[in-house]
């Protein structure tokens, strides 16, 4: 009996899959609370060269000290044909603080009955905000997302990190390494070192049009991942029903542009390598 491991491996996937990104800032009330309870003073950094002050964590918060500012999410469907875009939806300041927009993401997961959250890096970063953010507020998980509870069961197919999925054991790399392999948009908005000028100028429609750039170049490069195994029709349909999306949805951010050029310059890649081949058979 023949079994196709294609079919077989959707079986155990849920049918909706979410991209999720988030970007986060420096709570310094939270490091404040930190630096008190490890009797720290001005006076203790003294002498400290740049490199250990960025390591040391009285100085320089990590990551427990620092709040989600901005979340973006895209729901897509996946059947035999590939995946599908079906919305996308962003939160974050200044209309809600932390606490609110985990509280409006697990609302929508609530409302869907299985999730498989992919990220790029979400064990290093998404995750571990999201979690403990939803804990500092009290909130408790949806149903679909219950097994993220630690220990994390990174088998289970709740979550997908695409990074540690796709490098292995070759070193990690960032998403915009991968993308420009692929020659697939990437970081529209800004350098990425720059979203933190953005949040402290207040340009928060922007950190939000920074979320969702990394949320739709990891969606595309989660679609060409998945075509190595069969999971969809064609790197042309993926790539035409996402550009379609972002025109659709997204027409006004900025990088809406970008897109809509990659899907046009895609199809027009194609008709000329079709074209090629028919002028040669015609030889």
């Amino acid at each position: 009996m023949h079994i196709d491991p294609v079919r077989l491996f959707k079986a155990d996937t849920p049918n909706t899959i979410v991209i999720l990104d988030a970007e986060v800032q420096y709570d310094h009330d939270v490091h404040r609370r930190y630096q008190a309870s490890e009797r720290w003073s001005p006076e203790d950094a003294r002498g400290l060269d740049r490199r250990e002050a960025r390591g040391d964590p009285r100085i320089t918060p990590r990551w427990a000290c620092q709040r989600i500012v901005a979340l973006s999410w895209l729901v897509m469907s996946q059947g035999d044909d590939g995946l599908r875009p079906v919305r996308m939806h962003t939160c974050g300041a200044p209309e809600q603080d932390e606490g609110g927009i985990v509280r409006t993401f697990f609302a929508d997961m609530e409302r869907l009955t299985a999730v498989q959250l992919v990220t790029w890096n979400g064990f290093g970063s998404d995750l571990p905000h999201l979690l403990l953010a939803a804990a500092a507020t009290g909130l408790r998980l949806p149903t679909c997302l219950a097994k993220l509870h630690a220990p994390w069961p990174r088998g289970s197919g709740a979550h997908i990190d695409l990074m540690a999925e796709m490098c292995g054991g070759a070193d990690r790399v960032h998403l915009a390494e991968i993308a420009a392999k692929l020659d697939i948009p990437v970081k529209l908005t800004c350098r990425p070192d720059l979203v933190s000028k953005l949040m402290e100028q207040g340009k928060w429609s922007s950190v939000k049009a920074v979320a969702e750039g990394d949320v739709l170049t990891t969606a595309m490069v989660l679609m060409r991942w998945r075509h190595l195994s069969g999971g969809s029709v064609s790197i042309l349909e993926m790539t035409q029903r996402l550009a379609s999306f972002v025109a659709g949805h997204c027409g006004h951010r900025a990088y809406a542009t970008d897109w809509i050029r990659f899907g046009e310059r895609m199809l027009h890649d194609v008709m000329v390598s079709e074209t090629a081949k028919l002028n040669a058979l015609a030889m």
